[in-house]
This record gives structure tokens, sequence and C-alpha cells, in this order.
């Protein structure tokens, strides 16, 4: 296995560099002991098979019926359409645009692979725009719910069938779809078992914010033309990688305690700012990750506690020009993860038109990746001029491999992050309240109480302008 390439540069936090706001070796030493101790923890709950997404980067026999089932995709159809929401969405968006590119959707679906859309919201506006986009007859669909009872997915699902088995056969639009579901349960098997659609697992021990280097990532992007092997073999590096209880040698458990020691100084906004448009969606699942995982309103002993750091996604060189501005001297709770590229796997030259003019004239004879390497630079340090920190995650190249670094150690910094916290990063019961009531709403069956509290909590338009 090839050691990983993605590396952590954290130097902008420590005291030394940026002053007195900075964490210092006393304060990371007094981590220590609580790392080793949630490491025994994650150690315990991945022998009993509670931390399944520690297991995907080996999982040869998922990958060959991925592969296969992509295969048969990639046969049939032109496009994709992945109809899922939230964890079933955001890592396929995250690795599709990082690997093709922001302007993916503008490029035609070629010979090496399946153009792919995600339509992970509700809204008519944007979904009805994706059907509109796609032709029906060169399209297939990937139905991505564990629990097959999904409000937007489901919806869109029930519209998706019935336009395809209008426009084409029964039969035909059957093999048009794709379920990604739970093993055993749920409304997507029950459908599987009366009509001929071809169906993938999620194991029942990942879930869907851990959940893109099972077949709900792999799938899409094997149909994509991605190199899905190459993505699990960058996570299983990674994995090696962060075997070890000392945060010092643990990328994983390092970016955790440094997040957590800044949490506690009251840095409670974490701002991921990768420095390539192309990484975005990165941030973006990210956020979830992070936001889902670490929000919560009980400790593992059933204290409130009411803890999490909210992330933010930006992307540079952009948000220089838009957010830097409250990062340099607006509140200081914030912390800043940047995201750095060595090769942009391109470049462009700046031509020499103007040289008497000064503020031209440097550019010339230079090129755009200098430039954004100058930026990213510029920014982490005039951050730290201020005492503002942060670290950079310093991938060598945008590669399905140091992709699945990436993706590996986050979820891995995140579990390490929610036992520093003493809370479940595993759960979400927060997301709930929201769904059951909308369920009543809608007027899902055995939900006549959420519709009841729903009209109790209308507030009408008593303070409509």
């Amino acid at each position: 296995m090839a050691k990983r390439g993605v590396k952590l540069d954290y130097a902008y936090c420590r005291d030394e560099i940026i002053g007195p706001r900075g964490v210092t070796s006393a304060q990371l030493k007094e981590l220590a002991p609580a790392v080793e101790a949630v490491h025994l923890r994650i150690n315990e709950q991945h022998a009993a098979g509670e931390l399944g997404f520690m297991d995907l980067p080996g999982q040869d026999e998922v990958l060959d019926q991925v592969l296969e089932q992509a295969a048969r995709m990639r046969s049939i159809a032109d496009e994709l359409v992945v109809l899922g929401i939230g964890g079933s969405a955001l890592g396929t968006t995250a690795v599709d645009m990082a690997l093709k590119g922001a302007m993916r959707h503008a490029l035609p679906p070629g010979p090496d692979g399946m153009r792919v859309f995600v339509a992970d919201n509700s809204d008519p506006r944007f979904f009805g725009a994706v059907l509109d986009q796609v032709d029906l007859e060169r399209t297939a669909f990937c139905v991505i719910s564990k629990s097959g009872s999904t409000a937007e997915t489901m919806s869109q699902f029930l519209i998706v069938k019935e336009l395809l088995e209008r426009r084409l056969d029964k039969e035909e639009a059957l093999r048009r779809l794709v379920f990604i579901t739970d093993p055993q349960k749920g409304n997507l098997r029950l459908i599987a078992e009366d009509e001929p659609v071809a169906i993938l697992n999620v194991p029942p021990n990942v879930g869907g914010r851990y959940s893109v280097l099972s077949p709900v990532g792999l799938l899409p992007l094997a149909c994509a033309g991605h190199d899905v092997s190459a993505l699990l073999a960058g996570a299983a590096a990674m994995a090696a990688d962060c075997t070890s209880p000392d945060l010092m040698k643990n990328p994983a458990y390092l970016i955790a305690a440094l997040n957590v020691s800044f949490y506690r100084q009251g840095r409670n906004i974490l701002v991921m700012m990768p420095y390539a448009t192309d990484l975005f969606g990165l941030a973006q699942w990210f956020a979830q990750l992070w936001a889902e995982s670490l929000g919560k309103a009980d400790s593992l002993s059933g204290e409130k506690v009411h803890v999490g750091q909210t992330p933010a996604a930006a992307v540079g060189a952009t948000d220089q020009h838009s957010q830097l501005q409250l990062y340099m001297e607006g509140p200081e709770d914030k912390l800043v993860m940047f995201l750095t590229l060595d090769n942009y796997g391109r470049d462009l030259v700046i031509p020499e038109l103007y040289p008497k003019i000064d503020a031209l004239s440097y550019l010339g004879g230079r090129s755009l990746a200098e430039l954004v390497h100058a930026e990213s630079r510029a920014t982490a340090a005039a951050l730290a001029s201020e005492g503002r920190p942060s670290y950079s995650l310093r991938l060598p190249a945008v590669s399905p491999e140091t992709l699945g670094e990436v993706i590996y150690m986050l979820e891995l910094a995140t579990v390490m992050a929610g036992g520093l916290l003493d809370i479940n990063p595993l759960d979400q019961p927060g997301v709930e309240l929201s769904k059951q009531l909308s369920y009543g709403l809608m007027g899902r069956k055995g939900f006549e109480e959420q519709a009841e509290r729903m009209k109790a909590l209308d507030a009408g338009d008593e303070f409509l302008v």
C-alpha cells in the first residue's frame, strides 16, 4: 500500500507562531489521555460492529458488485440521476465535482463515464429542471434511502417511475432503476420483492453521512467513470496511518484535538476553505458530517450540554473577497481549515501585456497556479498575524487516492471529536422532529398527532408584513 500523500500542516495553530491565542504543547499534552481513552472506545465500538465506515476500504466483494452494476447501467444509459438527500447525496457530489470539475454538467456525456446529476432537493424548480435536462430514453436512476421512507427521495422516485413507464414500458422502466437500501428491511426492499429492480445494500452499521465509501457513493461514482478502487485504496492508506493512540502520530486524532481545543476556547465556528473551486463540494459534504455528528443536546451520560462547532463552507480565492474581512476583524469565534493543492493538474500562463503598469506587469510571465498558491499562503499568514488560527490539509493533487485519504481522515476525526466532547457522533435525534412534523402535514398515516401539533405551532398570518 502506498504511503498517504495528504499532509496536515498545523503551524498556524501553535502559540509559538501566532501568539497567546494559539494552542500550547501543554494543552495538547493535557488532551493526550482523553484521546487515548477515546481511541480505546473507538476500537471497542469497531470490534462490536458499531463503526462500519472503518471497514469500507476493504470491501472487495461489495466492490465487485458495484462495478458489475455500474457496467450494466453504463451499457443502457448515458446519464444517471441520483435520487437521495443528505448523506445519500453529498459524498457523491463532492467526489464527482472534485474529479470532473465544477463545470462537469456543461460537458456532454462521453466514453469515460456517465454524466451524473444528484437530485438532492425536492424543490420542484430544481428537480423539474433536472428532468428537463436529461433524455429519459438514455437515463438511469439510482434511488438511495436506507429506510425507503425519506419523503423527498421517495416522492422523486414515484414521479420518475410514472414518467419512465409512460415514456417506456414497465419492464424497461424497472431496468433503468437501481435501489441502494438496507439489506433486510425498508420500503425499497418491499418494492424490490414484487418488482425486479436491481438492488445494492447499505451496511446497517454505516450512517448516511459516513456512507460515501459504501455503494451509496461507489455506484454513482463508478457509473461516472471514476476509479473507485483507487478511492478505497486511498482510504485504506489513511486508515493504516491512523492506528496510533498518540495524537501527534495520528493526523485524524490531531485534527480532532485541535478543533476541540479551539472550540473550548470559544472558536465555535469551523470554516473549511479549499483553494480550488472543484473542492467546494467536499466542503459541503464535510459541513454535514461535522454538524450532524457533533451538534448534540445530550452527553453520553444524559446531561444537557448543547455542544457543537458550526461548520461553514467557503472557497478560495473567491471568499477572500467576501468573507475574509469577517475572519480577520470580526468575532474571534472561528477556526479555518484550508485545503490546498500542490498540483492543479493544469495551468495558464499570464501574458506580459502591459509592462509599463506596475499593478499589472508583475503578473506577466507568472501563472494562475502561482497566483492561487500565493493567495492561499498569504491568507493563512494574514490570519496568523492577527492571532487567528488555521490549519491546512495539503493535497499533492486532486485524485481518487487523495480524496479517499481526506474522506477517511475527516470521518475518523469526527468520531474522535465526538468522543472528546462526550457525545454520540453517530446519531441525529434533532433531525427526526422536523421529519415527523412534515409527515403530519402531508397526511401520512400514523402521524395524526404531529399534524395536530403543527396546528398548535402554526403562528398564522398575524406577524406577516
